[in-house]
């Protein structure tokens, strides 16, 4: 059996694509709308998620997958190919792999937008998956607090 096969199921890798796929939005380069927010909030809603599983793989899938592409010069911003969303989604997680330790941008303002982005998408959904949403965020950007130069903590 692979790495990557350890990690998560067939089953379960094909439930998270459309969500991988729907948060990768969020680190496109370029100008999110309302529309790319409502398309965001409905396809977690209906991935029958729990915030808590929403939260881990926003910040523990994608985040690390393809936030590093915000903090280059010319990053992505028609789209990730899903194939390779997935197999680059598959790969990290089967490494653990963190962000890259350089960038145009810091590793916590990396957050801070994302945050953002993140809180306009849940303005779209119920409260009962925001609300929980919303706190996690603040758990996950916690860490960054009092040294943002050491990205390592962040996880």
């Amino acid at each position: 059996m692979s790495r990557q096969a350890q990690v998560l199921s067939k089953g379960e890798i094909e439930k998270r694509v459309p969500v991988w796929n729907a948060l990768s939005d969020l680190f496109l380069d370029t100008e999110l709308d309302e529309t790319t927010h409502q398309y965001i909030a409905k396809v977690v809603v209906e991935s029958g998620y729990s915030a808590q599983q929403v939260h881990d793989i926003l910040w523990r899938e994608v985040f690390p997958a393809v936030g590093d592409n915000l903090r280059v010069v010319a990053g992505e911003w028609a789209g990730f190919n899903p194939d390779w969303l997935k197999d680059r989604i598959l790969s990290i997680k089967a490494r653990n792999a963190r962000p890259l330790a350089g960038g145009l941008i810091s590793v916590e303002t990396l957050v801070k937008m994302t945050k953002h982005e993140w809180s306009l998408v849940c303005s779209y959904m119920p409260s009962e998956m925001s609300e929980p949403l919303l706190a996690r965020c603040e758990e996950a950007y916690a860490p960054l607090r009092g040294n943002p130069k050491k990205w390592w903590r962040f996880w």
